[in-house]
């Protein structure tokens, strides 16, 4: 008698954790057909993006908000019905953090993050372990900054982003340089190297943008000299090069092939005639901090001095006066830009980098 009341008072403990533990099993089995999953962002361009998900089980509309990286707050669009969105009015050259939430249990998808800029077919290898790019090296022939690019092996890499692989090239220049360098896990064998610019900016590699075509069968650098057209289409978020090394012929700029790697480049095309007034600037006047991310203490200078600021490619981005000895450069899109001053003593034009 007493062994059964034993048993039946330890049967009766157990209950409460086993329906605790049954509940908690309930919820997270729940909660895994009530978050939005494979949250997808496809045909991205400069001030708009298309947003896809899988559909939730009994849903009851969606909400799709999105803010840019940096912070700041959350812009809601409302999906009464279907699984797509399409988000509008984004700011050119700027990241973008988008989340999808199911309207009956709150749910939150996993972040997307993308970028406003021209949308690119996409491009890579199945493997890179074999053979890759070692380093890629641009070397304008104006006196330009040179861009050195040295990797490891990856499928694709995308440096668009990274300001310090940033190419400048000056409009209807001539004689720039291409270099391309190959590493091989064992003995170099014949793979076959291409580049393309898209100098018009519209998006897509052309056949007369091809600026290397090569085949290659050692590590030694691969060379190409080519011209940047004098009628380049000048794009806000500036333009890119891509770099393809396959160890077969490749058959144009986008789809996926077996052995090799694709990187693309960010690439800005500049007016000359700003880049040969820089050089002659005051060497009283200077900027700091370089790069900046929202304002540039200028030393040198009057307390109030006029100002002009130009992109890359010569467009203006802005003019004032200054505050304080400061330039408020928040309202620039990251990249590269000249700042003009002029005051009574001087007049200087300078370059820094909106980070």
């Amino acid at each position: 008698m007493r062994r059964n009341l034993f048993f039946m008072l330890m049967f009766l403990s157990g209950v409460p954790q086993f329906q605790a533990a049954h509940h908690k099993e309930n919820t997270l089995t729940k909660k895994m057909f009530t978050v939005p999953a494979n949250v997808t962002v496809s045909n991205i361009n400069l001030t708009s993006a298309d947003v896809t998900w899988d559909a939730v089980p009994g849903a009851n509309g969606y909400t799709v908000r999105f803010r840019p990286v940096s912070g700041g707050a959350w812009v809601a669009v409302v999906v009464s019905v279907g699984t797509a969105c399409n988000l509008s009015g984004l700011v050119p050259c700027n990241g973008y953090v988008v989340e999808v939430i199911d309207n009956v249990s709150g749910d939150t998808s996993v972040p997307v993050t993308f970028y406003t800029q021209l949308n690119y077919c996409q491009a890579g290898s199945a493997d890179s372990a074999m053979m890759h790019l070692s380093k890629v090296m641009m070397t304008p022939s104006t006196g330009l900054p040179q861009m050195v690019s040295a990797s490891g092996a990856s499928n694709y890499t995308d440096y668009r982003p990274d300001l310090t692989r940033r190419i400048q090239l000056g409009i209807g220049t001539t004689n720039n340089v291409l270099s391309v360098e190959q590493n091989w896990a064992g003995t170099p064998g014949t793979v076959y190297v291409k580049a393309w610019i898209d100098f018009n900016s519209n998006g897509i590699f052309e056949s007369s943008e091809m600026m290397m075509s090569a085949s290659v069968n050692s590590t030694a650098p691969k060379t190409s000299t080519f011209s940047v057209p004098p009628f380049v289409t000048v794009s806000q978020c500036g333009t890119t090069m891509r770099v393809i090394t396959s160890q077969t012929v490749p058959t144009g700029p986008c789809g996926t092939f077996t052995y090799g790697e694709v990187e693309d480049y960010g690439v800005t095309f500049v007016n000359q005639t700003l880049a040969v007034d820089e050089i002659s600037k005051s060497k009283e006047i200077s900027i700091y901090p370089n790069p900046a991310a929202e304002t540039l203490h200028i030393s040198g200078i009057s307390s109030e001095t006029d100002y002009e600021i130009f992109s890359a490619s010569g467009q203006k981005a802005g003019k004032g006066r200054t505050s304080g000895n400061t330039v408020d450069i928040r309202h620039l899109a990251k990249g590269i830009y000249f700042i003009q001053l002029k005051n009574k003593e001087n007049t200087a034009r300078l370059k820094f980098i909106r980070k």
